[in-house]
């Protein structure tokens, strides 16, 4: 079984040399602290994640969770787990100190949340939808909710759901019909929710959870949905509320991770924000669990790839049939797949830590720098989310791969990579949403301005003439095609955009991709082993992936036609 490790050298030289986070530390913001603060904190959440979490990873697969009398019971050694986390304090890294929080920059929070995520990502789900739902109820549940709720999801106490789905509302949320009725002060509600993430759990006693229901005579859609707090235990008496956990799924991956059909039966609950504006309230919710889908998916690529390059260089196979077989890192085809990986999991790694940069930069400067700080980060989450978790399922794939048969069998624990991966690309927002959500609101509207300040941060660090010319080269072709690609899009009808979107989203991936590599290269002077690594995982970056633009565009340019060549009813038949 391979033993998990966090890269956090990795994650360090990013923040530090890469992405430059000392500058977070000298807003008022942050202030309180310091980077060797930050460092201190980093390392000892490495520690953390490999003494206590990854022992839980094997677990996790082998017993999951399950549901016993109406209650969900986790595997053995994971409530115990929950209390160490909350009694070190690492619930609330990220949330303000007025908030019961430590007050520390999201991109700190991020490079742990990695740690927590490699060790095993079943825990780490749970985590983010606390600390989430604490930025929820701050923002917009009123000085009464926040002072009731937020101190205790900050200290662990509580936990927190998000519920959206239903069995026939996906991500087709304008069709929820889960009814909300005034009764009072609070809210009766009744419907069933599905695909609801640690829905119940031997952890807390209370569980929050934040429902997107109907409230009589609503409008159609998503313009009828507000959002709701509904308490396992009710706020007016303590007693059980009528919010029960009917049926834990049996899925591939993530078995801790219980995934709950919620059934409430005129349950109480508590209206966050105006009447009509759920969905607005929760995407304060939503977005900061995208970025952390985007931090799972890095960790599971990191995870892999050390797993890879530890199996590579011990595992002896081939070479001349008269000699001693030879370390099967030395094939060609098995560096092909090493170097892919440690390329992409890196340039994912800088990416998601810059979009955590840019909010924190958001919340804590002002004026025309907040404001281009949020809209840069608005960019970056569809691109981090949709590119992320497929590069944690892609390298997870990879890692399978270079161990072979030994990869495919249980026994080695590289397996659970791709079945724990490969949900990363569909809850939160599938990548095709995460793909017309990019094209459509973040560079076809508001006169394409998100798209713009990035299109200036890639053509900024092009003109810059400290790093290799041939990366720098490589990078400006993939973001011309990009800049093709948008012009294209700006006149396409929408059937045209809807089928380029996903490509869109790729090529803007790879060229960000290709932006931190630039930046990460820069650093990288001082002639060290680590140096010329680095130097050389971004030589191939440019030279192997970034090519794959050009197919990028080919699709985006060449529309919908291939796509529409046949009728729905042509395509229908043939499952006949």
């Amino acid at each position: 079984m391979s033993a998990y490790r966090p890269d956090i050298a990795e994650s360090l030289f990013v923040l530090k040399e890469g992405l430059g986070w000392d500058r977070l530390f000298q807003l008022p913001a942050f202030a309180h602290a310091d980077a060797e603060t930050g460092v201190a904190v980093l390392e000892e959440g490495a520690r953390f994640a490999a003494e206590v979490l990854a022992p839980l990873n094997v677990v996790n697969d082998e017993e999951g969770s399950r549901l016993v009398d109406g209650s969900v019971v986790t595997p053995t050694g994971f409530p115990a787990a929950w209390r160490a986390f909350t009694e070190g304090g690492w619930p609330a890294l990220d949330l303000p100190l007025d908030m019961n929080g430590q007050g520390l920059p999201l991109a700190l929070q991020a490079a742990f949340a990695e740690f927590v995520n490699g060790a095993c990502v079943s825990f780490g789900m749970l985590p983010i939808m606390l600390r989430a739902g604490a930025w929820m109820v701050s923002g917009h549940g009123g000085a009464d909710l926040a002072a009731r709720v937020v101190p205790r999801l900050a200290a662990g106490e509580w936990a927190a759901t998000i519920c959206i789905s239903e069995p026939s509302a996906g991500s087709d949320v304008g069709r929820i019909r889960t009814r909300a009725v005034p009764a009072g002060d609070a809210y009766r509600l009744t419907g069933t929710k599905i695909f609801i993430t640690w829905g119940d759990h031997d952890f807390t006693d209370q569980i929050c959870h934040f429902v997107l229901a109907r409230t009589p005579d609503a409008p159609a859609g998503t313009r009828g949905l507000s959002l709701f707090l509904v308490p396992k235990l009710r706020f007016s008496d303590g007693g059980r509320n009528a919010a029960r956990v009917s049926r834990v799924g049996k899925k591939m991956g993530l078995k801790a991770s219980p995934t709950c059909v919620l059934d409430l039966d005129d349950a109480e609950g508590w209206r966050i924000g105006p009447e009509f504006e759920g969905l607005k309230c929760m995407f304060t919710m939503v977005n900061l669990m995208r970025l952390e889908v985007a931090v799972q998916g890095v960790a599971l690529a990191g995870a892999a790839t050390r797993a890879a390059l530890r199996y590579a260089s011990e595992r002896r196979q081939g070479g001349a049939p008269d000699a001693p077989p030879v370390l099967i890192a030395e094939h060609a085809d098995v560096r092909r797949m090493l170097m892919a990986m440690v390329a992409r999991t890196n340039a994912m790694r800088a990416l998601v830590l810059e979009a955590a940069m840019q909010l924190d930069l958001a919340r804590a400067e002002e004026g025309a720098a907040a404001r281009e700080a949020r809209l840069l980060a608005e960019f970056l989450l569809p691109v981090c989310k949709a590119c992320g978790s497929e590069t944690g399922f892609e390298v997870a794939n990879l890692c399978v791969q270079v161990f072979g048969g030994h990869g495919y069998v249980a026994d080695q624990g590289v397996e659970q990579y791709v079945r724990d991966s490969r949900v990363m690309s569909i809850y939160e927002g599938t990548s095709g949403i995460q793909a017309l959500d990019l094209v459509t609101r973040k560079v076809l509207r508001a006169d394409g301005e998100r798209y713009r300040i990035f299109s200036e941060r890639v053509a900024a660090e092009l003109a810059r003439d400290d790093t290799p010319a041939e990366l720098r080269a490589a990078v400006a072709a993939a973001h011309g095609a990009l800049e093709r690609c948008r012009a294209h899009l700006g006149k396409a009808g929408p059937r045209d955009v809807e089928a380029a979107a996903t490509d869109f989203l790729q090529l803007a991936g790879l060229v960000a991709g290709g932006w931190m590599w630039l930046r990460m290269a820069r650093a990288c002077r001082d002639g060290s082993l680590a140096a010329r690594r680095r130097l050389a995982f971004a030589d191939f970056y440019g030279r192997w992936l970034l090519p794959q633009a050009s197919v990028h565009e080919s699709r985006v340019l060449g529309g919908a036609a291939c796509l529409d060549a046949l009728s729905t009813g042509d395509l229908v038949s043939l499952s006949d």
